[in-house]
């Protein structure tokens, strides 16, 4: 059996706080290690519905550390979505929030641990499962996708400590779930919160919400990670115009920041002592390849950084050769521990072992300068052509973000360019810009108005939603 924590290391140190006033230590989370081990289930694959409690966080460790296979889902998915999923993965057990254990009449129940359940589902038979599979992490959010991420011990272990070591994390980290735990990066933080024995701040409010900053300053956090949308509406309502003594580390991961929203975190951390790091990863890769330093956030606006250690990240031109001069484009490889098996898209293939051997396609464009850190250009996917040019849907957003502060979200195909706002002032003032900026695009633009920009609830932006629109 793997294992990943060694939760009595820390004893009766608290492990995790809710905003409620309940709570663990460390001793009794390896107290529900040593039941679950009890129980001799067998491992099949568990599929768990998360929320950011004690209760959830209580069963992905002990089942985890106990070596059981988990699907971290969002509890939020719609009865319809969870019934497709049972029928593609055939789980053999399923953990729930209490309140939704009406919903499965006829399992039976095997464990609880606080306001979670863990049921025994009715599968005659379940599929075989890889002995190195240690998570399935969806890379769509709360769409209810049958494409999983194959995470393996090695990779989930790796990236802890990489990360831990990276932000010099102690036991003195009090982290706050301003993330969906079954969100990668989200994730990550967790796990390395754990590793070096901090403190999880368990609220399931949003950040947008007062209590949560409340919750924030009452229990002294001091670390908070958001993805790029988190920090753009937390800009708009002005909560960094606020000290927050105890809160010493800020991280952003998910998508390019705007430059403007870089510049105002850097000045924010440099004007009160705190660290600002970008990160840059994917599900892919267990999260974390890059980061910015905090030192260079204002020096290398733009940038995502240069390669976290143990890993190796490159460029790649359409032929498949390595670039080495800078500011050329080119596609991100990276190389590392902490590249996943590959992909699950039913239950075949949770018995698949490493097919990805370390190394892999990031789908990200990106130049490198002379000083050796990235610059995210766009997606190879988030490309189209007009009038056989070939323009970047993201460089589009960007550039109407620096020129006219509106936050768009460009989408098409060749010789149909389409760019979504949420305002009539704004429709028209994008409008004309685009027909300015990019005269090529006059015939083929159309600038469409929506009550709102489709993010799922890790906060990144659904673009299958907006393609749908089309």
């Amino acid at each position: 059996m793997q294992r990943i924590w060694n939760f009595e290391e820390f004893g009766n140190e608290p492990a995790i706080i809710d905003d409620k006033g309940d709570n663990l230590s460390y001793r009794e989370l390896g107290e529900f290690c040593k039941d679950i081990a009890s129980l001799n289930l067998n491992r099949s694959l568990f599929m768990m519905f998360c929320e950011n409690t004690i209760g959830a966080l209580s069963c992905y460790y002990a089942f985890l550390n106990n070596g059981f296979p988990l699907m971290l889902l969002s509890s939020r998915l719609s009865s319809e979505m969870k019934a497709n999923l049972m029928k593609v993965y055939r789980p053999g057990f399923m953990i729930l929030p209490e309140e939704q254990r009406k919903e499965y009449p006829f399992m039976k129940e095997v464990w609880k641990a606080k306001d979670y359940v863990v049921l025994k589902t009715n599968y005659d038979e379940g599929y075989p499962v890889y002995s190195e599979l240690a998570l399935l992490l969806t890379t769509s959010g709360s769409t209810g996708s049958v494409k999983f991420v194959r995470q393996t011990f090695e990779n989930t272990i790796f990236s802890a400590g990489m990360v831990s070591k990276l932000l010099g994390m102690t036991s003195d980290e009090r982290t706050v779930t301003s993330l969906p735990m079954y969100y990668t990066y989200g994730l990550s933080f967790i796990n390395a919160t754990f590793l070096v024995g901090g403190t999880m701040m368990v609220t399931k409010r949003s950040f947008m919400e007062e209590d949560f900053w409340d919750f924030v300053e009452d229990q002294k956090v001091t670390a908070f990670h958001g993805v790029a949308t988190t920090y753009d509406m937390l800009e708009r309502i002005g909560i960094f115009e606020e000290e927050f003594p105890d809160l010493k580390l800020l991280t952003q991961a998910g998508s390019k920041l705007p430059n403007e929203i870089q510049t105002y975190l850097g000045e924010y951390a440099e004007k009160y002592g705190k660290r600002f790091v970008i990160i840059y990863g994917l599900c892919e890769t267990t999260c974390e390849i890059g980061y910015l330093p905090p030192e260079h956030c204002l020096e290398k606006i733009g940038s995502v950084g240069i390669t976290t250690p143990g890993g190796k990240m490159y460029l790649i031109d359409d032929k498949g050769n390595e670039i080495n001069e800078p500011d050329r484009e080119g596609q991100i490889i990276y190389e590392g521990p902490n590249v996943t098996l590959g992909y699950a898209l039913s239950g075949e293939d949770l018995c698949k072992g490493d097919e990805w051997h370390g190394k892999v396609q990031t789908g990200d464009m990106a130049r490198r300068d002379s000083d050796g850190y990235f610059h995210i250009t766009g997606r190879m996917k988030r490309f189209i052509k007009i009038a056989g040019n070939r323009i970047s849907l993201d460089e589009i957003d960007e550039k109407i973000m620096e020129a006219l502060h509106i936050f768009s979200v460009s989408s098409g195909a060749d010789d149909d360019l389409v760019v979504f706002v949420t305002g009539e002032e704004e429709k028209e003032a994008v409008s004309k810009y685009i027909k300015k900026a990019l005269p090529v695009a006059r015939t083929c633009l159309r600038v469409k108005q929506i009550d709102e920009i489709p993010k799922n609830e890790a906060g990144k932006i659904m673009y299958g939603e907006l393609k749908k629109l089309l």
